[in-house]
């Protein structure tokens, strides 16, 4: 299968967001968290390959535990960092968070053509 990299995008504080593209149009989006401090700039288009590249070993050899998931906050039972995943959560859905407002007018509409 024919992978290609469609996409680097810089964004804050040194993080990467690097979109590889298949043949199929299937697109994996890589996102980086900034270079270790102290070490060479490496190409954000390299560090995205290793990264891909250990996410295939990973789920070809059966390691499945090693790939971290979203629900480590729970199985841990993290209080924190389950706090904070629940904060990010509902500051992404609002204002769908919001209770519905309903008011009911305290007067009937007339009606036109009353008979």
């Amino acid at each position: 299968m024919t992978i290609k990299v469609k996409e680097v995008t810089p964004l804050e504080d040194g993080q990467y967001r690097v979109e590889f593209s298949m043949v199929d149009n299937t697109v994996v989006t890589i996102a980086l968290p900034p270079a270790e401090k102290g070490l060479t700039e490496q190409d954000p288009t390299d560090r995205a390959k290793e990264a891909m590249k250990a996410v295939c070993e990973a789920v070809s050899s059966g390691q499945r535990d090693e790939i971290p998931t979203t629900n480590d906050a729970r199985e841990a039972q993290d209080r924190d960092i389950l706090e904070e995943q629940l904060e990010e959560g509902l500051e992404d859905s609002f204002p769908a968070s919001d209770p519905v407002s309903i008011s009911v007018p305290s007067t009937l509409p007339k009606t036109a053509g009353k008979s």
